[in-house]
């Protein structure tokens, strides 16, 4: 049975475990609420966390009858730690000191914002291009690997070729300019935001590392047919994972024809983006390749079919995929102008929807970004299949029962469409990754409406999902290590902190109880806080947040 978001309280395999239960206050003894409280299981390399309420009080449960390491966290103090809690204890308080350091807690967004440019345009193509695996700004980011130096480092990640020429010329010095420790003397004083509050105190983030330290690239996720299985693709290392959410084990299943996954060999298969079908199989876009597979979630074996046309052995780089209620595979190819659909049930053919070149879109204007890329794709209530081009800055749906697709494309009026989705009522809502919007696009009247996300112009909003109960769509906030929760009817964003430094996310799925999961897919991982990848779950309990009105003493 499903069961709407709001009445996920902890996690459905949780039983009946432990709590652990405590306050929190400053150091002059005044309680503190909005404070991220994590209780950590090292064996099983999990976390829980929750949001101190106003009075400073909190509640971890959901948690395994075992001593845990308990951290707080809230941006503008220190964190504190103690270590061996026992599940079951109810008087764990906590002090919390001023920070120490107050720009080693600075997200990427506040950071990204020192990298100056004298046009607007030039600065949303540096976003556009330089965005792409990894935040810009944080200490991994800032500290290129030895011996590679900076001007090398812009070489490598302007592999695409998407930088204004006379933005290469000068990124180098940018980049000095705003990061080189010189220049961190001059940074302006940090100010922390509010301590969270409100309904994000609701949420209960779980949190599972995975892959190698300091070698993997969690790329995209999704959840078995049974709620206990979680599976991941690892994109460098040609392979997937399946969590077993409720034991934590943690298994490898090697692509065919791909590198050793426990070798630092090449990649070459690329599993990028994965999707349960309706008989609960797994399916791959594997972007090196130019594949699609098929991974059957019981004999754990692969299929893997060309992602194009018969007779052409491989397409150019397929890349998000979707599965509609009959079974058919649908994605993208971010090297080619076109849209793919294949059929299981018709021995696999692969059919081509060739789209449009850039004077054909509606509104169409002037002033292109470099390549087309199409990207997202998405299946909507009627049928129809919608896709974005990221730099061709197109929304385009096609219609599958007419002959030739009746394809049909439009500029919106932000840059960077990147993964979006459609609700029930046909709303297509698209993440404006280089503008740092949320746009609504109504394909009755063909008019858009645009939402800006806090910080909109250092955030870089990578995907969204419309919630198939509640209706509320969810966003990476994936600059601002952070999810936004949107509800259209008060047109309202809610912003969820994510309890690891540098959370890196591009993708959104739900559960059948109602929860939001995510994975965190920096790259390179050696960025992030413990250099793991990572699953994410977020449930909602609206009783946490009961008394969030009252003041704290």
């Amino acid at each position: 049975m499903a069961l709407a978001v709001a009445g996920v309280a902890s996690p459905a395999w949780a039983g009946n475990m432990g709590v652990i239960k405590g306050v929190v206050k400053n150091a002059s003894g005044k309680a503190l609420g909005g404070v991220m409280v994590s209780a950590f299981d090292p064996a099983k390399e999990v976390s829980v966390t929750v949001f101190s309420q106003p009075d400073g009080s909190f509640v971890v449960d959901g948690l395994e009858a075992k001593s845990h390491n308990v951290r707080v966290r809230l941006i503008g103090l220190e964190d504190a730690w103690q270590e061996n809690v026992a599940v079951g204890a109810a008087d764990v308080a906590f002090k919390m000191d001023p920070a120490k350091d107050l720009s080693a807690q600075r997200p990427a967004n506040d950071l990204f914002s020192f990298v100056k440019f004298e046009d607007p345009k030039d600065r949303a193509n540096f976003k556009m291009m330089c965005t792409y695996c990894h935040q810009v700004g944080t200490i991994g980011f800032r500290t290129p690997e030895e011996p590679v130096d900076w001007q090398t480092m812009v070489s490598r990640m302007d592999g695409f070729g998407g930088l204004y020429k006379h933005t290469q010329a000068t990124i180098v010095d940018r980049l000095l300019a705003a990061y080189s420790p010189e220049a961190q003397k001059s940074w302006p004083e940090y100010v922390p935001p509010p301590a969270p509050s409100g309904k994000a105190l609701e949420a209960v983030v779980t949190e599972w590392d995975g892959g190698k330290q300091d070698g993997c690239m969690i790329h995209d996720l999704e959840i078995g047919k049974d709620n206990n299985l979680v599976y991941t693709c690892d994109m460098i290392n040609d392979c997937i994972y399946e969590l077993n959410v409720e034991t934590g084990v943690r298994t490898v299943y090697g692509v065919p024809g791909g590198k050793d996954p426990e070798s630092t060999a090449t990649p070459r298969k690329g599993p990028h983006s994965i999707e349960c079908a309706p008989d609960g199989n797994m399916w791959l876009t594997l972007a090196l390749s130019g594949e699609m597979a098929k991974f059957d979630v019981k004999t754990h074996e692969y299929t893997l079919f060309s992602s194009n046309v018969a007779p052409k052995k491989r397409g150019g780089y397929p890349h998000t995929l979707r599965v509609d209620e009959k079974g058919v595979v649908w994605y993208t190819d971010a090297a080619m102008n076109a849209v793919f659909s294949l059929d299981p049930a018709n021995n696999g053919v692969v059919k081509q929807y060739q789209l449009l070149a850039a004077e054909q879109a509606a509104a169409a204007g002037r002033g292109e970004s470099g390549g087309i890329t199409p990207y997202g794709v998405a299946v909507a209530p009627d049928g129809k299949v919608w896709y974005t081009k990221l730099n061709g800055n197109r929304l385009g749906v096609i219609d599958p029962a007419a002959p030739d697709g009746a394809i049909k494309e439009y500029k919106p009026p932000f840059e960077g469409p990147r993964r979006h989705d459609i609700g029930k009522d046909g709303i297509v809502w698209v993440p404006g990754f280089g503008s740092g919007v949320l746009g609504a696009f109504n394909p009755k009247t063909e008019e858009w409406k645009v939402y800006p996300l806090p910080d909109a112009e250092n955030e870089i909003p990578y995907a969204l999902n419309v919630h198939p109960t509640t209706g509320e769509v969810w966003i990476c906030g994936t600059g601002s290590d952070s999810m936004y929760r949107f509800i259209p009817a008060t047109e309202e964003f809610v912003k969820i902190p994510m309890p690891s430094r540098v959370t890196y996310t591009r993708e959104v799925e739900f559960a059948m109880d109602g929860s939001v999961w995510t994975c965190n897919s920096n790259y390179p991982v050696r960025h992030v806080e413990r250099a793991k990848g990572s699953v994410i779950r977020i449930a909602l309990d609206p009783a946490r947040a009961a008394n969030a009105g009252t003041t704290a003493d």
